[in-house]
């Protein structure tokens, strides 16, 4: 039994036609028979009801799904090689971060590497977290500091930190005025936004829900889509507000009375060094870069 034997069986299942089969894979009709043939002897059995219209015994219905398990582990095992040859990177990362900063580092490495497949996963911490615990990427950014404790071992590559500020639609913030107290703020806007960019939540930004008149958890998009019709105020990071105070559809404000809040996280390489894995090794430092361009970067953690 050979796989040229097993690709005309399940051609000629498909097709329903030895001659139509025979066309499909470039080879003569001859060559269909004598194959299946072949293939009956070795399986001990007719596999078609042959006639005007091809039909499968029950003998070759019993057959089939193997035969298609064997075909598909070969592409499988195929597309891995191709895959290993060509090079292959995993990362997984916070949503908030995926297009800011491992997008933009992504699109420098893709230019060197055209032929790298690239695989980005993002999601919340715990989704990252849980990618870092089962080796299922080669590089991760992540909340930082870890308090996985199955993840005690993780040393960083680097630690980056970036401001988390407090915005609002622009009209509100003309209305609450220039250095507001947060009794202030919240009189003019009693919705108060509470957005999950940590593992846990710093003990200034749980503590402003009891100032606030209501509260809404909510993710980032949301979380946009109210603030910017007025109907809310809440912390963003540094990344994602941007883009938004640039196309003025939101405003920073700055109450005297509340501290300053950001969040930190890291780059973290698993499953060993970067030394023995150069393609990784310089999408690593892509990011690295990208990240002090964002001014996301800290000396004090790098590695």
């Amino acid at each position: 039994m050979d796989i040229d034997q097993l690709r005309t069986f399940d051609r000629i299942v498909r097709e329903g036609s030895f001659t139509k089969a025979a066309a499909r894979l470039n080879v003569t009709q001859a060559t269909v028979s004598m194959r299946m043939r072949t293939l009956e002897d070795q399986l001990g059995g007719a596999l078609f009801e042959r006639g005007r219209k091809v039909r499968l015994t029950e003998r070759g219905t019993t057959f089939l799904p193997y035969a298609r398990r064997i075909l598909t582990t070969l592409l499988e095992g195929e597309d891995a090689l191709r895959s290993a040859q060509r090079g292959h990177v995993t990362v997984a990362t916070l949503r908030s971060l995926a297009a800011p900063l491992v997008g933009n580092a992504l699109v420098r490495f893709a230019e060197a590497h055209p032929l790298t497949e690239v695989i980005i996963a993002e999601g919340h911490h715990h989704d990252v977290a849980e990618r870092v615990h089962d080796r299922g990427a080669d590089l991760a950014v992540m909340g930082w500091p870890n308090l996985d404790p199955l993840l005690d071992d993780i040393e960083p590559i680097a630690i980056f930190r970036e401001p988390v500020r407090l915005a609002v639609a622009p009209w509100l913030a003309d209305e609450i005025g220039p250095e507001p107290t947060l009794d202030r703020v919240f009189a003019v806007v009693p919705r108060y936004l509470l957005i999950g960019w940590w593992q846990v939540y710093p003990d200034a930004v749980s503590a402003m829900r009891f100032r606030a008149k209501t509260v809404s958890t909510v993710s980032i998009g949301p979380a946009l889509a109210l603030a910017e019709a007025g109907h809310g105020i809440g912390y963003f990071v540094e990344t994602a507000l941007a883009p938004v105070l640039a196309a003025g559809r939101l405003a920073v404000v700055e109450p005297v009375d509340a501290p300053a809040i950001h969040r930190d996280t890291a780059l973290v390489s698993i499953g060993g060094g970067l030394s023995a894995r150069p393609l990784v090794a310089e999408l690593a430092r892509l990011i690295d870069e990208e990240a002090a361009a964002l001014g996301m970067g800290r000396s004090a953690g790098r590695r």
